[in-house]
């Protein structure tokens, strides 16, 4: 008993306690070893006890954070070495797992021993209170770090998603350009053995050069027998690359009024290489403005990043709402595909004075909120104007179901979530309303079935 009442006096709430009280202590608990990687306690089980750490360490995992890493550890002689279920407690299950991480010598007091405990030292609740008040605040940090590592691990899915689709395009659009470029290189030798004339050049470089901004936009049907009609005529020309050509000069919006003065003057072998080098030099302009487009679709949306995270910038500047929505919108694409998205911004909105990177945070949990309640279909109307001359007011709206009204009351609360078991922490809304608060905004919401308002007041001063 002398080796165990000395190893309780090293806990620093019991460190002065009295002999009689200690030994009374040992009288109403049990200890237990842990060889490394022994469970502790059980993720789910019944809390019905405090843990004291005489010697050793555990490590306590929620299950399904896989590899976002320990909740926290608890370890003899630092501010976690009381643990498990303290008087005053709410706790009644363990929200993580806990293993030993060296052999471990653990005291466990029976919750049916607290009220005789603090009888006997009354200083001993102040103390424990403290405690928990430390543990409560490291696990709410914990979870707001591990809900900005959610948040950022789903920006990047929905990124490298964004960033597949134009950077494939690009892909396969310079993989065309070397079979352009080599049909174009064949075109042209053909062409070479024949000595054209002036005219026929000009009619030539016309058709290559022909402007191209406003392409035809044709049904399938109507597709379909523009290329019969060309394939037809470009075969009793003689053209014998006929069925590659047909599409691509249909798709260029030339027919055989555009070729019939072309093929005036020239025999069918200098047709067909003339022709060959028409449709390498419009395939050549398709594919390099599938790549322009498809670069250009990746260099917004890495702006996007930069406007979304404000990167360099200082956390307080002159910001403008629009640009960060824009962002934010631009960031969510993948997941707001089928919903049809409105923009309402007043064209005079001012700047307001604040951390563009954290409203680009509330911007996110709100639009997010709403992709998923929509569900890829419905409305997402997102609107920014001045009200009353002092406030800036954003509102995201959608057209989703609706929130409950008993639910409305507590969306603000920390670790409120009506989502799954992994789905979600709770903490979206909750660091929502911090930094509005944070900004000497509000934030409100009002609902009802086929509209859910969120709204966000930030002062101009």
């Amino acid at each position: 008993m002398t080796a165990l009442r000395g190893a309780l006096r090293r806990i620093g709430v019991l460190a002065d306690l009295p002999d009689d009280t200690l030994d009374w202590l040992i009288g109403q608990g049990r200890e237990s070893r842990y060889a490394p990687g022994d469970v502790v306690s059980l993720q789910g089980e019944s809390a019905t006890e405090m843990l004291l750490f005489l010697e050793g360490a555990v490590e306590a995992r929620r299950d399904e954070e896989g590899l976002l890493g320990p909740r926290y550890v608890a370890r003899a002689g630092e501010p976690f070495e009381v643990s498990g279920k303290l008087p005053y407690s709410r706790l009644t299950v363990y929200p993580s797992t806990s293993r030993a991480l060296e052999p471990t010598w653990v005291f466990r007091v029976p919750e049916s021993a607290f009220d005789e405990l603090l009888r006997r030292a009354p200083a001993l609740g102040p103390r424990l209170v403290a405690v928990m008040a430390d543990r409560i605040r490291d696990s709410a940090q914990n979870e707001v770090q591990r809900e900005r590592l959610l948040a950022l691990g789903r920006l990047a899915a929905g990124l490298a998603h964004e960033l597949n689709n134009p950077a494939a395009a690009s892909r396969r659009a310079a993989r065309g350009l070397r079979v352009a470029l080599a049909e174009l290189n064949s075109a042209e030798q053909a062409l070479a053995a024949w000595a054209l004339d002036g005219p026929t050049r000009a009619q030539l470089a016309a058709l290559e050069g022909r402007d191209r901004a406003e392409p035809p936009h044709l049904s399938a049907l109507a597709r379909a027998e523009q290329e019969d009609a060309l394939l037809d005529w470009l075969e009793t020309q003689g053209v014998t690359s006929a069925p590659d050509l047909a599409p691509v000069l249909v798709e260029a919006g030339l027919g055989t009024e555009d070729l019939t003065p072309l093929s005036a003057g020239l025999p069918p072998a200098a047709l067909d290489a003339a022709l060959r080098r028409l449709g390498a030099h419009l395939t050549l302009a398709d594919l390099i403005g599938e790549v322009e487009e498809g670069t250009g679709r990746i260099s917004a949306l890495v702006g996007a990043i930069g406007e979304h995270t404000h990167v360099g910038r200082a956390p307080r500047a002159p910001t403008d709402v629009r640009r960060g929505l824009d962002s934010t919108l631009t960031m969510l694409g993948h997941r707001l595909r089928g919903v049809q998205v409105g923009r309402d911004y007043a064209p005079d909105l001012p700047v307001t004075e604040a951390s563009a990177g954290e409203l680009n945070q509330v911007w996110t949990n709100l639009i997010a909120n709403a992709a998923d309640a929509l569900g890829g279909q419905g409305q997402l109307q997102v609107r920014a104007v001045t009200e009353g001359g002092s406030h800036l007011l954003v509102e995201i709206v959608d057209s989703g179901p609706g929130i409950p009204e008993d639910v409305q009351a507590h969306i603000f609360d920390p670790f409120f979530t009506t989502k799954g078991v992994g789905e979600g922490s709770g903490l979206g809304l909750d660091i929502a309303r911090r930094i509005v608060q944070g900004h000497r905004g509000e934030i409100s919401v009002t609902s009802h079935p086929g509209e859910t308002r969120f709204q966000v007041r930030l002062p101009l001063d």
